[in-house]
């Protein structure tokens, strides 16, 4: 098949393919299509580049190796994210540590109000987040996911989900210095490490 037939086909027909198959262009489709969104829930949790490629890499060598074990139970991405976690956590046990310690930011970063910088500030207060904080948001705020797929993807409860999320959000909220009206990044001074 074309691939720009391949490419038109959904996530699940593409699995689907490849198992019955064996032919490897519908997994390269099916892979690119969501390598980015990988390597970008893989960076979120181990909040370093060289893992994330890392666990990129095995998630897509899983995925390979057992894609027959598909169930078609849920949506393809959900199997999938499962598999980034699964793979996030391997590596972080196999290395003996957490993800990576956010680095502290210059003073003069957390009082200019340039994009690149509030998205940094932003980044900085996500990773100092418990990982099981971290995750679901990761994946409802910048991944859309709902509550179920989550719930699917983490192995925890929808209600566990929920409850880690508004934690989570409140605990960026107070690490960003949102709360009183303050402008992001000019609060108490935790994301620099200084009161």
């Amino acid at each position: 098949m074309a691939k720009r037939d391949l490419e038109l086909q959904n996530d699940e027909a593409l699995v689907t393919a490849f198992v019955k198959t064996g032919d490897q262009a519908p997994l390269e489709v099916l892979l690119a299509r969501h390598e980015s969104r990988v390597f970008g829930l893989a960076y979120r949790i181990l909040g370093n580049r060289a893992d994330a490629l890392d666990a990129t890499q095995d998630v897509f060598l899983t995925v390979f190796r057992r894609a027959s074990s598909f169930r078609h139970q849920s949506a393809f991405s959900t199997w999938l994210y499962r598999l980034t976690t699964n793979a996030c956590h391997d590596i972080g046990r196999s290395k003996s540590r957490t993800p990576v310690p956010v680095e502290t930011l210059p003073a003069q970063l957390t009082r200019t109000e340039g994009e690149a910088d509030s998205r940094l500030i932003v980044e900085q207060a996500l990773r100092s987040l418990p990982e099981d904080q971290r995750v679901p948001i990761v994946m409802r705020d910048l991944y859309g996911m709902t509550y179920e797929e989550i719930a699917a993807a983490t192995g925890a409860p929808s209600g566990t989900v929920k409850s880690r999320i508004a934690r989570g959000r409140m605990r960026l909220i107070d690490l960003l210095g949102m709360s009183e009206g303050r402008e992001p990044g000019s609060g108490t001074g935790r994301l620099t490490g200084k009161e």
